[in-house]
């Protein structure tokens, strides 16, 4: 597949032309990862970042006890790895979540230099930093200040959705449960528990809000279910 339709099929390099893009591409290579496939381990040397270009991949640590906590799952069109740029080495692990997934690894210190050169992909860097910072923050606050259910409603209020439309759920129960720092069979007792109180449908990966005003007090955890 040609590098500069991988290049521009990802959010972060979309509208880059002529020498720009050129030279995103000197410091670009794609590589194909099957279902499971690791793209990069925790404590690895920090190599670069990447692009998800086709299927989707994980950002996880694995716990002193063994249990895999999911940080995030990445779609394609999306970046991950930025931060790893500025670190001496990838404090998390990336593992490809479908076959097959296609990945553009951007150099690190190619990277750099580019952003010295150009104001606007410095700006861009910045602001996925941003995001990912926030996601982090979220992701921590969760955790640690809010229970099952809040964390399962915040997770599905902040997909991407209109009010009143399906919602659907790139990732299977197990994997979900995973990000949410439970298990799949909580998770299923808690949906069953939403469907019972009328406060949602879970069919296949397809969510359907009936309630929404519950729902978001059950985010906030003003209500207990």
């Amino acid at each position: 597949m040609n590098l500069t339709y991988l290049l521009r099929s990802c959010r972060l390099f979309s509208d880059l032309e002529g020498a720009d893009l050129d030279a995103v591409q000197r410091i670009a290579s794609s590589k194909e990862y099957r279902k499971g496939q690791i793209i990069f381990n925790e404590g690895e040397p920090s190599r670069g970042f990447f692009l998800v270009v086709t299927g989707s991949a994980k950002v996880y640590r694995v716990g002193p006890d063994g249990r895999e906590r999911v940080f995030h799952v990445v779609p394609a069109g999306e970046a991950f790895a930025e931060a790893a740029m500025f670190m001496e080495a990838y404090p998390a692990s990336a593992e490809a979540l479908t076959s097959p997934t296609t990945v553009v690894a951007i150099d690190k210190n190619g990277f750099k230099q580019l952003l010295t050169r150009d104001p606007r992909l410095s700006f861009r860097i910045m602001g996925t930093l941003v995001k990912w910072l926030a996601r982090m923050r979220d992701a921590l606050t969760d955790l640690t200040m809010k229970d099952v259910p809040a964390r399962f409603a915040s997770y599905v209020l902040s997909l991407a959705i209109e009010p009143g439309q399906p919602i659907k759920v790139g990732v299977s129960k197990t994997m979900l449960a995973q990000i949410l720092g439970t298990t799949k069979e909580t998770l299923s007792r808690l949906l069953r528990r939403l469907a019972e109180h009328r406060i949602l449908t879970y069919r296949g990966n397809v969510i359907r809000i009936v309630n929404r005003p519950r729902f978001q007090k059950i985010a906030r955890g003003d209500e207990k279910i």
